[in-house]
This record gives structure tokens, sequence and C-alpha cells, in this order.
């Protein structure tokens, strides 16, 4: 009888997270979710008495963009442009192509690029951090901005040291796309690549996204004849308007909108698969034994390196770094911070440990904040997106504030092999 009341209350509990974890559309568009920038209503703990920041250790993601290649539009295009010259397509299928042609002109020639709303993110994330921190950018400070040589990653770190300026001229700022900051910025090894491609996980998922995508009722409301596309044709097409449907968030055209043509329910499932994806390729899943999270070991070293040098020489006042989501994905899961490092192994359960929405949106960025006191003690506060966060395995010296030296110790043992 205690046995199946403890079955009873685990299914529950599991009912009942299923039924809470309702993302929003926008939301459901994964690590294509604009970034949601802190409300009014968040509020930040105050440093302990004779503390005072004096530098920031920064990694963010690139802002908003477009999708990453003209193709990803076109192959979409092209499908309904061939079927109106057939008559092909339904009402709801005319009206969607000439939607996808207001989009595609939009996009035509910046595909991978940063958009106005990625470059307004960038602007106000510094503007933010400046206002909350104004005596980490005093006087002349130096700050040292690298960037992957990726164009949208190195306009992110334009926009963002351009509006630092704006509020300090005399900053002294380097700004570098080198290749050989990505090596820590960028850090993907030949096995990690292969793991992604082709490890043992793959099998497992393909029966999971098989189920999950389901492109019947869609293909039924746009197009006269479906049966004329095979499963596979019809899954790539559905796929191919999910990402343009999610991608309109990132983009300067008010009141266009695709998620209209899907049932939620449809939204939700293609998340999962997408979701799923990002988790075992770059999380903390198991089922990578660790192999992705250690890809991050050359970004701890780097922010372990460059912190301590701060504190040294005394004026250096930030060390911000511009990369992409899979890295900071994967720098949150080395340091196991938390919502960014639970353990699921079955792909049905995926969503519900680990959202690749909350964890890194387009803009999202990690920020160490290091305050000093008259004894030269270091505290270091953590927040990811803005927002305060804790490492649960490491005790804080008070409240959201870890000592420096608890938290470098921490960092370069997660640096040795998992």
């Amino acid at each position: 009888m205690k046995r199946f009341l403890f079955f009873l209350l685990g299914a529950l509990c599991l009912f009942t997270g299923q039924a809470q974890l309702r993302p929003t559309p926008d939301q459901l568009g994964s690590i294509y979710h604009a970034y949601p920038a802190p409300g009014n209503d968040v509020t930040y703990t105050v440093a302990p008495d004779g503390y005072k920041p004096f530098y920031i250790s920064h990694y963010g993601r690139h802002g908003s963009r477009w999708r990453t290649a003209d193709e990803h539009y076109l192959q979409v295009v092209d499908v309904f442009d061939s079927l109106y010259q057939c008559r092909q397509l339904t009402p709801l299928g005319e009206d969607v192509r000439l939607r996808l042609h207001r989009v595609w002109e939009d996009a035509r020639g910046c595909s991978g690029n940063i958009t106005p709303i990625g470059e307004r993110q960038h602007h106000d994330i510094a503007a933010r951090m400046y206002g909350h921190y104004p005596e980490v950018f005093q006087d002349s400070s130096v700050i040292d901005a690298r960037s992957s040589t990726s164009l949208r990653c190195a306009l992110s770190m334009s926009y963002f040291t351009e509006a630092l300026k704006e509020r300090n001229p005399a900053l002294r700022v380097s700004r570098r796309a080198y290749t050989k900051y990505m090596d820590y910025i960028a850090h993907t090894s030949p096995e990690a690549e292969t793991f992604c491609a082709a490890g043992q996980w793959t099998n497992g998922f393909s029966r999971f996204q098989s189920k999950l995508i389901r492109p019947e009722r869609l293909m039924k409301s746009l197009f006269t004849c479906p049966q004329h596309f095979t499963p596979e044709q019809s899954k790539a097409l559905m796929t191919g308007l999910y990402w343009i449907a999610v991608d309109l968030q990132n983009c300067d055209l008010p009141g266009l909108t695709l998620y209209d043509i899907f049932q939620y329910e449809e939204l939700y499932d293609l998340w999962r698969t997408v979701n799923a994806r990002m988790y075992v390729c770059n999380a903390a899943s198991p089922l990578n034994g660790g192999l992705m999270p250690r890809q991050a070991i050359p970004l701890v070293r780097n922010i372990v390196e460059s912190a301590d040098h701060a504190i040294r020489t005394g004026n250096h006042a930030a060390d911000l770094r511009f990369g992409h989501d899979t890295h900071l994905i994967r720098l949150l899961a080395l340091m196991e911070m938390e919502g960014c490092a639970n353990r699921e192994t079955d792909f049905e359960k995926m969503h519900l440990a680990w959202q690749d929405y909350h964890v890194s949106p387009m803009g999202a960025n990690l920020q160490l904040i290091f305050f000093r006191n008259a004894t030269g003690q270091v505290l270091v506060k953590l927040l990811l997106n803005e927002h305060e966060v804790r490492i649960p395995a490491l005790t804080s010296a008070q409240g959201s504030y870890y000592e420096w030296e608890t938290l470098k110790k921490y960092l370069l043992s997660r640096t040795k092999d998992l």
C-alpha cells in the first residue's frame, strides 16, 4: 500500500510539472527566443557593507538575428511559389505565401546577421550594466572586448561597447575579433563535433523526433494536394515554417506572424525536439558523458586568469566576451549553474529538466560582478540574463555573494576531467 502511495504521489508531481510548463509561443522558439529584458520589478541583493563593485567578467551571446542562410528561407518560399503557379495552394496557403515574401524581402542579403532588435538588445544590456555599476566604469578604466569572428558577434560587441562609451567617453575600450580568441570563446573539439553529428544518442533522438513532428494537418491546411509530398518532405517543410515563424520575434516586422498556422501542440512538440537536441549536444545531459560541458574548460580558465589580472592591476574595468548560444550553454553546464545543469536521459522528459529558452535566448549573457572592500577582500555576484543566480554546489559567503578565492577554486576544479 505504501509503495502504491509513493507511486501515486510521484505520478501526481510529474503531471503537475507538465501542466505548469506552458511556454509562450515566443518561448517555444527555443534558441530563437528574443531576449527577455528584465522588468522594473527585478531586484538585486545589496552588497555587504563596505564592498564596492570594481570589475565585471562577461560572456554574451550575439543578439537577435535573421536565419543563418538564404536557403533556409528560399527552400520554403520556392515551394509556395511553385505550387501557387500550379494553383495548388488553399486560401490560407496563398495568404501564407504573401507573408513569406514579406519575410524574405526583409531577410534578403541579411541572413546570419544581427537584426536591429539585436542591436538594441546589446546596447540596452550595456546601458543597464553601467547604470547598476557606475563605479566600475570610472575615469579612463580599461575594457577588453573580445568577439567570435562571426560578424553578428562582432557587431554585438560594437553596440555593447558603444553604449558604455556614450556614458563615459574616457573609457579605454579595445575591440578585437581575432581567430586566436576562438580557442576559448568558441572552443569545440573534433570529438565533440563527431558526437553531435553521429553519437549513439542520435538513434533514440530520431525515433523521438519522428513521433513528435506530425505535419499532416498543417499540410492539408496549406495545400490542395498534400499527398504529393513524401513524409520526409512534409516534415522538412513544417520544420522550415516553424523556424521562420519563431524568428519573426527577432525582426522589425510589426503585426506579421505565422503562429496562427500552427496549433499550440504542434509548436510545443517541435520545440521539444529542438530542446532535446540542444540539451544533449551542449548541456549536462548524461548522454554526452560530460563531453559537451568540457568544451567550456578553456573559457573558464580565461575567466579565472582575466579576473586575477584585473584584481592585481586595479584599473581593469571589464572583460567582455561575445560568442554563441552553444558555448554559453556549455559554460553554464560546466559551472553547474542553477537550472542549467539538470540531468535527464529520457527524451520524453528532457523538456521538464531543462529549457533552452531560459538558458540561452538571443542576447543571453552571464555576468560576474566583482566587489572589494577596504581590506582587499573580493566577493562575486553571478547574473544570468541579468537575474541573480547561484551555484547549488557552492556555499555563498553572504546571500548571493561568493568569496572569489572559493569560487575560483571551484571553477578550476571544474576544469579537470569530469
